[in-house]
């Protein structure tokens, strides 16, 4: 069989080029030099006898031949790396370090019951969880600093792919005096939040958005307004009476028994979130990311049938 002469480095530097737009970050995304990353595209396109990359305004484009190589040079890549990691798991148990990134939604109660029950069945691996909001994490990822995100399913870097974990749906918390006339856990429509003064994630958080739509859509006029991004914060503001907040149940789940905090469930209608898990399109997880994947999305179940049957038994 003939060798081919195509190099996996020039296929993932010009992977990394196109998708970071960018010679110098994709330098800093393989751990090499810009000018690395800038002769090893050209060697391909010297080897192929065709320009891969046109250099735009601004922009890189890939032509109809860097369309060829870029998709099937990420499928060899993937292929590679699920090669080595089949062959890995045959030699040893599960191992090594995975690096997680997950939002504030899901740190409260679905990824504590993941963590536990992953480090008693996998003790020997060493895993790094990171909070942050989607618009970080993802670009984490694409770095490759996390070996994949927990966020809300939306619009994806390139070089990335979603993998369905979990659906949610809000809720409005509230004081325990606020909406004096609804029990704990009875449902709400847009107009109970006329006049509420509400806690609002930035303008930079990709709920915002959503939640300003649904307002407009259903001609809600909140009373005071405050932006911000720290969800246990916006708790325990909760608690502390005068704001109240439009939360995935996810995070409120440890206040189903409303104590300090009573919980609406949003209807009529309903607003719905999807989770996926965001890893590198190009590269299969690991077996131990694999598996912590498997986790959260098993506590994620768990999380929100609980909440359905609270709320239906309420």
């Amino acid at each position: 069989m003939p060798m081919p002469k195509i190099t996996i480095r020039s296929l993932q530097a010009l992977l990394a080029v196109y998708e970071e737009q960018s010679f110098s970050r994709a330098a800093e995304r393989e751990n090499a030099t810009q000018s690395g990353m800038s002769t090893q595209v050209k060697k391909l396109e010297t080897l192929l006898g065709t320009e891969l990359l046109s250099r735009g305004k601004g922009e890189m484009e890939l032509t109809p031949s860097g369309e060829i190589v870029y998709e099937r040079g990420r499928h060899i890549l993937q292929a590679l790396f699920d090669l080595e990691q089949k062959v890995a798991s045959l030699d040893r148990g599960v191992s090594g370090t995975i690096r997680l990134g997950v939002i504030p939604t899901l740190t409260r109660a679905v990824l504590p019951r993941a963590m536990g029950r992953f480090r008693a069945a996998y003790p020997d691996v060493e895993v790094s969880v990171i909070e942050e909001y989607s618009f970080s994490l993802t670009r984490r990822v694409a770095m490759g600093e996390l070996d994949w995100a927990a966020v809300p399913a939306g619009d994806l870097l390139s070089g990335l792919k979603a993998t369905y974990l979990a659906s949610d749906t809000e809720v409005l918390a509230v004081p325990p005096e606020v909406l004096p006339d609804l029990a704990h856990l009875a449902p709400v429509g847009p107009a109970d939040l006329n006049g509420l003064n509400l806690i609002l994630p930035s303008s930079i958080n990709v709920r915002r958005r959503g939640l300003e739509q649904y307002f407009s859509s259903h001609d809600v006029s909140p009373g005071e307004v405050m932006d911000m991004d720290a969800m246990l914060g916006t708790l325990e503001l909760i608690a502390g009476g005068g704001w109240s907040a439009i939360l995935p149940a996810a995070i409120c789940h440890t206040d189903l028994p409303g104590v300090r905090r009573k919980l609406h469930p949003l209807v009529d209608p309903p607003i719905r979130t999807d989770y996926v898990i965001v890893q590198k399109a190009e590269k299969a997880l690991g077996r131990a990311a694999e598996l912590m994947f498997e986790e959260l999305r098993a506590a994620a179940l768990e999380v929100r049938e609980e909440w359905d049957r609270t709320v239906k038994g309420a």
